[in-house]
């Protein structure tokens, strides 16, 4: 299974003036837990909502703020081709949760942890279905 097959929904984005307030909104209306930050079409870093709360109200920043003073720069990305077995591996061996996904060099959205657990348990579901109704054809 490739990155881009697990992506449901295009990124979250917001330019790099966007205040502390603003963003926390614009995640709250989405539904994310993290935003992209974007200028121009480049990616310039993210912000979580752990940034918002440890490094922005935590530190005593004015909602006002722009989000570019506790965004993460320097990020890493991944590419929509790349085998979700990559992803887990830069999962596991650099601690982050989110990944921007690139195709070429265009965004083309933000693969989570739990974006890829719950593909994997889909696509295992699909797998052991059959086995299942068979063993239990009670299932059926």
């Amino acid at each position: 299974m490739l990155v881009r097959q697990c992506l449901h929904k295009a990124p979250v984005t917001v330019p790099p003036e966007c205040t502390i307030e603003e963003a926390a909104r614009t995640m709250g209306g989405h539904g994310v837990g993290s935003l992209l930050v974007v200028s121009g079409g480049a990616l310039l870093g993210i912000v979580t909502d752990r940034d918002i709360a440890v490094r922005a109200v935590g530190a005593g920043k004015s909602l006002g703020s722009p989000i570019r003073d506790v965004m993460t720069e320097h990020l890493l990305t991944i590419q929509g081709s790349a085998d979700i077995f990559e992803t887990f591996t830069i999962f596991k061996d650099t601690q982050v949760r989110r990944l921007p996904v690139l195709e070429d060099e265009d965004l083309a959205g933000i693969i989570t942890l739990d974006d890829l657990l719950i593909s994997l348990v889909l696509e295992l579901g699909a797998l052991v279905s059959p086995v299942a109704r068979e063993l239990h054809p009670e299932m059926r």
